[in-house]
């Protein structure tokens, strides 16, 4: 994946997400984290938060798929309030920590 491409998810992503209480955000993506795991990421941010109307079964389904596949390839979300910053890094790789962030990124 080149950084034109990874550009254009970042501005899908950034174009459904950073509304409302998180529009003044930016992305950040740390650089030991590849580009393709990144965008990875960010698509499956998106596509749980548009689950989410969805029926409950489903929205719980496709969070879990989510959260499983980035516990797997070792990566994690999480926002930073105070440099309005969503941050993609290297995950801890403890399962109880990374759970918590995804409950608090998806509910």
């Amino acid at each position: 994946m080149n950084a034109e491409q990874l550009d254009q998810v970042i501005e899908m992503w950034s174009d459904h997400i950073l509304k409302g209480p998180l529009e003044d955000f930016k992305v950040e993506i740390e650089p030991d984290v590849k580009n393709e795991f990144a965008a990875i990421a960010l698509y499956l941010d998106s596509k749980t938060v548009r689950a989410s109307g969805e029926v409950e079964d489903f929205y719980e389904g496709y969070k879990r798929a989510a959260t499983d596949l980035l516990f797997f390839i070792g990566v994690e979300i999480s926002e930073d309030p105070e440099n309005k910053l969503v941050r993609i890094s290297k995950s801890t790789n403890n399962f109880e920590v990374q759970q918590k962030l995804m409950d608090h990124i998806w509910g």
